[in-house]
């Protein structure tokens, strides 16, 4: 306990996807990449920013995407929206899958005007990372 306080007060952060389904947003540029800044360390401001590069294809976790949602869900699924952390809000609108019916694609909508993940007059419930 100790020693995760002391890390959490020092360590960098970053982001990584362990088991990956690609989101592809279909009316983002393919040609444009933006940088968005993260916080190396959120418990630690004086550690600076770090800068993160979004573009039309990223990588979710597969567990922040389901088809048929479970009840109290609130990451990915087809008609819902989500933020993706530092960058916009996105909404699933289709899917691909494997001959054996594991999602491998899933599509999305960006709205622009969310650029920073953060829009006053919307909620949002889920806020995913991605890489």
């Amino acid at each position: 306990y100790c020693i995760r306080e002391d890390l959490n007060r020092i360590a960098p952060r970053g982001m990584a996807v362990l088991d990956p389904i690609k989101l592809v947003i279909d009316n983002y540029d393919e040609t444009t990449i933006e940088e968005f800044d993260a916080e190396v360390n959120p418990e630690n401001p004086d550690m600076g920013m770090r800068k993160v590069a979004f573009s039309k294809e990223l990588y979710i976790e597969r567990s922040d995407f389901m088809i048929e949602p479970v009840k109290g869900y609130f990451r990915l699924f087809p008609g819902n929206e989500v933020r993706l952390k530092y960058a916009y809000y996105v909404r699933a609108v289709s899917y691909e899958t494997d001959e054996n019916g594991n999602v491998t694609v899933v599509h999305c909508t960006y709205d622009p005007a969310s650029r920073g993940g953060w829009l006053p007059d919307r909620k949002v419930k889920g806020t995913i990372h991605w890489v």
